[in-house]
C-alpha cells in the first residue's frame, strides 16, 4: 500500500502539472508554518494554566536541572538564528532558505522591520543577549537580582512567543510566505518558554507563601 501510494506522488510530482507550480517548497512551509502557530498557542494556554494552578494553592513540581542548561543552549541558538536575520535583513543580501518556504519573500516585505526602521531580527538579538544576561545573573551571581531572573527570562519567554505568534501569523495570512529561519526562531523561544516555565511558577509559588 505504501509503495503504491509513493509511486502515486512521484508521477504527480513527474507531471507537468506539478512543474508549473514552482510554489510547492512554499506550500509545504505553511503547513508547517500553520503547525508551529498552533504549537505556540497551545504553549501560551498551557502556561496560563500553569500559572493559574499558582494562584489556586495548587503543588508546583520542581524544574528538572538539564532545564537550566537548555535555557543557555536555546539562547545561544536563537542568538545565532536572529544575527544570520539581521545579517539579512540589514544587507538585502538574499537568504539561504532551502527546500521550504520563501525566506527572501519575507525579508523583503514591509514587516521585516519594526517601524519601518529596526530590522526585526534585531530585536532577535537584543531579545535572546537579555534572556542570557539574566541566564547568567542567575548562574553565577547571588543577591535581589539574581532571585528575579527566573521570572525574567519567562516574562520574555511569553513576550518573545507572544511576538512570534504575531510574526507567523503574518508570514500565512498578510505574506502568505514563509521564512524557515522565522519559524526556527519561533519554535526556539516557543521551548525557551516551556523550559523557563517550571522555575517561574516555583518563584510565583514562593512569593504567595511571603505575602500569605
Amino acid at each position: 500500500m505504501l509503495q503504491v501510494i509513493s509511486r502515486v506522488l512521484m508521477a504527480l510530482l513527474a507531471s507537468p502539472a506539478a512543474q508549473a507550480y514552482p510554489e510547492a517548497p512554499k506550500s509545504s512551509g505553511m503547513t508547517l508554518a500553520a503547525i508551529i502557530l498552533l504549537g505556540m498557542l497551545a504553549t501560551l494556554i498551557f502556561t496560563g494554566w500553569m500559572v493559574m494552578r499558582v494562584f489556586q494553592g495548587q503543588a508546583v513540581l520542581p524544574s528538572p536541572g538539564w532545564f537550566n542548561l537548555a535555557i543557555l543552549v536555546l539562547s545561544l541558538a536563537g542568538l545565532g538564528v536572529a544575527l544570520y536575520l539581521t545579517l539579512i535583513e540589514a544587507t538585502s543580501i538574499p537568504a539561504i532558505c532551502g527546500p521550504i518556504g520563501d525566506c527572501n519573500t519575507v525579508q523583503q516585505s514591509p514587516y521585516a522591520r519594526l517601524l519601518g526602521v529596526i530590522p526585526v531580527g534585531l530585536l532577535g538579538v537584543l531579545g535572546y543577549l537579555a534572556i542570557l544576561a539574566a541566564w547568567a545573573l542567575r548562574k553565577f551571581r547571588s543577591g535581589r537580582l539574581a532571585d528575579y531572573s527566573p521570572i525574567a527570562i519567562f516574562g520574555m519567554g511569553i513576550f518573545g512567543t507572544l511576538y512570534s505568534v504575531y510574526l507567523t501569523y503574518l508570514e500565512l495570512f498578510v505574506i502568505k510566505a514563509v521564512c524557515i529561519w522565522c519559524l526556527s526562531s519561533a519554535v526556539i523561544m516557543t521551548l525557551l518558554l516551556l523550559v523557563s516555565l517550571p522555575a517561574a511558577v516555583q518563584w510565583l509559588a514562593a512569593s504567595e507563601e511571603e505575602d500569605q
